[in-house]
Parts: C-alpha cells; structure tokens; sequence
C-alpha cells in the first residue's frame, strides 16, 4: 500500500512541476527482484519483477503514474492537468507510451523515463489510443482512424509509416503482442459484439479466438505466449478471465478490468474502480497494491 506519492518532472512539455514531493525513480534494474509480496488468501511470499503504469485521478484529473511492482514507490508522470489514458511500458521499463490531449486531440506521446523528456510521435486526424510496445521495443502496435473507423496499425518507433492490420467497418481496440512479436491479438466489434481476434503482425487475416464469453475486450498476451487474460461482461459488471492456448480453456480469475501479465505469467494486476489488485492466477490469492489515488484504471506491467 502506498504512504507517500512522488512527481517525476517530465520535459520538455510544460508540466506543472507541483505535487506532495518531488523525486526521481529507483535507478535500479527492472529486472532486480524487489521486496516480497504476501499475496492475501494464501500467505504465500513471491517476489515479482519489473514496473506498473497506469492512470489515476487524485489531482482531478486523469494522470499516469508508475510503481514498483509491490505498490511501492509510486510516482505522478504527468502533471497536464489534463487527460492522460492509455499507458504502456517498454519491456526494459525506461519508456512510457500513452495518449494525450495536450493539443486537444488524441495523439500518440513517447515517454524516456530516465531523461525525463517527453514528445509526441503520432498525430493523425481522429483518435489514437492503445499503443503498446512490441516485445523487442522497435514498434508500438494502437488504434487509429484516420481511415475512417478505428483499425489496429503498427508503426516503427521513430518510424513515419503506419502498416495497417485490420481492415472491417467495426471498430478494433486494445492491441497486444505475441511473445515473438509475430501476431497481435485484438478486440473487434464488426461481428456485432467485442469479441477477440488475432492477426499477424506483418499484415495477413485474422482469426477469431474461440473463448467461452461472448463480450471481451482488453486483451492482454501474457509474456511466455501461453494464456491471455481479457475482461468479459458479466452479471452486469466486468470480470477477469484467462484464456490457454494449451487446453483451449477459460476461467474467470477475478472481479476488475484491464488486465496485465507480471513478467513471471503467472500473475496479473488489473483495476477493482480504486484499487490495483493483484492476483495468482493459479493459486487464486489476491492482494491489493495500490489505493487512494481516486479512480484507477487501465495498468500495464513491463514484461521484465
């Protein structure tokens, strides 16, 4: 649980440098296991890895943040005081992608976490949302609809072309890498309902992933390529569920939304409205990380 909340000065964007205190982050390796976390119905001590990003409103406004991947050490990136969705991390922890209103339109932003800069690396018309990076770090895959209606796309990092995946008159969001960088899983709404697709990364047809819900949004590939966890509609609220590649099976793990894999997984962190929660999705215990900071949604864990 958190006792104190940093601010890391982000440049050259004008960002309000105010906040309860000023820092920097741990200078030490994402890979460096951190403190043991007794996850909560179990007892049981892991030790997890790597960082956790995602968006809270305690300054009024959406902001991203970053922590150790125990709750510890949690700093406010953006200071905007505006709208600031969508954050994903690198896989070695030093960047930052998110969307951004600061023009008054959804664009695309690339955060360096150990230089502090920050710019803007997509501005098409429309909406662009969701990007995250490939495992290598050398793309980001994310919603565009310059065309017309949100499609998935993949552009080189510091690259000026965008490489269409998906082409249907519905709308297709949340992009998330295989673990060879080869496909992307997506949700897709031009069947008539959300439901979870895959297609290759360098362009080719997609196919539909034969779960056992017929609502899924928010996928996320887990890092050894074996499972991914989604939300699903249920009961009149949203739920975790993980879905094998190696039995072809889904169970539900959790009550929350937006899911994201540890680099072990194993476990997931996903949002329960004002907590991150994290839970062992094969022993079933959960414990809270993170709380007070307002509303909570949409975390991303570094894959190492």
């Amino acid at each position: 649980m958190i006792s104190n909340i940093k601010i890391l000065i982000v440049q050259p964007v004008t960002l309000l440098a105010l906040g309860i205190l000023i820092g920097l982050p741990s200078t030490s390796s994402a890979k460096e296991e951190i403190e043991e976390l007794v996850i909560k119905g179990g007892g049981k001590h892991v030790k997890l890895s790597g960082k956790i990003t995602f968006v809270a409103t305690s300054s009024g406004h959406k902001e991203i943040y970053i922590c150790n991947a125990d709750g510890s050490d949690v700093y406010r990136i953006t200071t905007d005081s505006g709208l600031n969705v969508s954050p994903a991390l690198s896989p070695d922890s030093n960047h930052i992608t998110h969307t951004g209103y600061q023009s008054g339109y959804a664009d695309i932003y690339h955060l360096n976490l150990k230089s502090g800069n920050r710019r803007r690396i997509i501005k098409a018309p429309g909406t662009n949302s969701g990007a995250v990076f490939s495992p290598d770090g050398s793309k980001i895959a994310l919603t565009m609809s310059f065309v017309g209606n949100p499609e998935i796309f993949v552009v080189d990092i510091g690259g000026i072309k965008a490489k269409r995946i998906t082409k249907t008159s519905g709308v297709e969001t949340s992009p998330t890498w295989s673990q060879d960088g080869k496909f992307i899983a997506y949700s897709s709404d031009a069947g008539g309902r959300p439901l979870l697709y895959i297609a290759p990364a360098a362009g080719g047809p997609p196919q539909r992933l034969s779960v056992d819900y017929n609502h899924c949004t928010e996928p996320s590939w887990s890092p050894d390529g074996k499972k991914i966890a989604f939300n699903v509609r249920k009961d009149g609220g949203y739920s975790v569920a993980v879905y094998s590649f190696n039995d072809r099976t889904t169970k539900l793990v959790g009550r929350g939304e937006d899911p994201s894999w540890a680099p072990d997984s194993t476990h997931l962190v996903y949002s329960t409205g004002r907590k991150l929660v994290i839970t062992d999705t094969l022993g079933g215990a959960t414990t809270p990380v993170v709380t007070g900071l307002g509303r909570i949604s949409e975390p991303n864990w570094s894959r190492r």
